[in-house]
């Protein structure tokens, strides 16, 4: 401890005292100003991309990190698939832009969504797309994946996912 400072008594209710140094009080202050302030942690998976590679979006939402990746092959002069460098896009998500996300995605059903698309067991040949979705919140847990067939308000979601 400092010499030549004096031990205070603090009283935090009538029948509480503290003693402690204006160095130790120093400490409690900083150290409750430094605590993690922890918002309602969202997770969010979000792939969807065509049978033959040719295009993929993904968008992965995770500890406040949005990532978002447009993944697309184009077509040379002769009409010949050639692969480009994907765009990212990456932003930091605040609490209340997560908690309203949350909330359109509940408004657009998605905590209604089947588990499987198609949901028979029908063998379907897919040549199309193909989706996984997953969500962990907690205002909405939802896992649901297809190919060629999709939820109701599907791409309602893709778009407000994208457009963040």
């Amino acid at each position: 401890m400092l010499t030549g400072l004096r031990p205070t008594t603090f009283a935090f209710a009538p029948w509480q005292s503290v003693r402690c140094s204006i160095v130790d009080f120093k400490k409690i202050i900083l150290f409750a100003l430094f605590w993690p302030i922890t918002s309602e942690a969202i997770e969010i998976a979000f792939r969807e991309s065509h049978f033959l590679s040719q295009y993929r979006h993904e968008i992965y939402i995770k500890d406040d990190q949005y990532v978002y990746i447009d993944d697309h092959f184009e077509l040379d002069n002769e009409s010949k698939w050639i692969p480009s460098t994907p765009s990212l896009k990456v932003l930091t998500l605040d609490f209340e832009t997560q908690q309203n996300l949350v909330k359109r995605l509940i408004e657009l059903g998605v905590g209604e969504w089947k588990p499987e698309y198609p949901e028979s067991d029908i063998p379907l040949i897919c040549d199309g797309l193909s989706f996984v979705l997953y969500i962990k919140s907690k205002k909405l847990n939802t896992y649901s994946s297809g190919g060629c067939r999709f939820p109701p308000n599907y791409e309602s979601v893709r778009k407000a996912l994208e457009d963040l």
